[in-house]
């Protein structure tokens, strides 16, 4: 049987492991990383890849091969969302009608609306960036996103119109219609056939980083969040 002096030895040595192991759940605790609060906590972002659902929105061409709005649209917003952090986005249903996807946007809770277009002409060398709004703080919004787009693309920059223009006028989200460049425009239209080919740095990645920047821009300088209502 353990004598006195054995099981004193044998308590203290219990202590110490425990004190030991104590202390090391401390140090590991205190080595790992905390995640610090980023501006889009707690923030819901409403992407609407324009067009869709059948319909195609405009139409440009690289070397005989067709570039569709609605995928270039799509693509931007693929992209972006690959750059904002998980749970902090809303894909908005590609719904037939502008008011219909606006009410999906606010069902869900969102704070702004970013509505990814691009535009086209019947002159292939027309290219420019522009963006579209209606209320005053869409244009607070926009004046984030839209000269990131145009610092991004390097194209001339047709500003910022406020004329009640596509889904900004529906609804109580701050919001903006992008219009980032001409996918009729030849050089846009085989950046996109780059892309699709997977090649990286082309316009689209580019779009949605500037995207991404005027987000980080807004919610940080706008902390309340003030997204979910505007002045009618």
């Amino acid at each position: 049987m353990m004598g006195a002096i054995e099981r004193l030895l044998v308590s203290s040595i219990i202590k110490n492991m425990k004190k030991t192991i104590a202390i090391l759940g401390l140090a590991l605790m205190m080595a790992l990383p905390v995640s610090a609060a980023t501006p889009f906590d707690g923030k819901i972002i409403a992407l609407d890849a324009g067009h869709g659902n059948g319909e195609t929105g405009a139409v440009g061409y690289c070397n005989g091969v067709e570039v569709i709005e609605a995928d270039v649209n799509w693509a931007v917003r693929f992209e972006l969302e690959k750059l904002l952090p998980v749970g902090t986005y809303h894909e908005v249903e590609q719904l037939s009608s502008r008011q219909d996807r606006v009410a999906d946007a606010e069902n869900a809770g969102s704070d702004v609306l970013i509505s990814i277009h691009h535009n086209g002409s019947s002159n292939t060398g027309a290219d420019y960036t522009q963006s579209f709004v209606t209320q005053k703080n869409d244009k607070i919004f926009a004046s984030y996103i839209h000269p990131e787009i145009v610092s991004a693309l390097v194209l001339r920059d047709a500003g910022i119109k406020n004329d009640g223009y596509g889904m900004t006028v529906y609804g109580s989200l701050p919001g903006v219609l992008t219009e980032s460049y001409f996918v009729t425009n030849t050089d846009g239209a085989c950046d996109f056939v780059d892309y699709q080919n997977g090649v990286t740095n082309t316009r689209v990645q580019k779009e949605a980083q500037a995207m991404y920047d005027g987000l980080l821009a807004y919610f940080t300088a706008n902390t309340g969040g003030g997204g979910k209502g505007r002045n009618r």
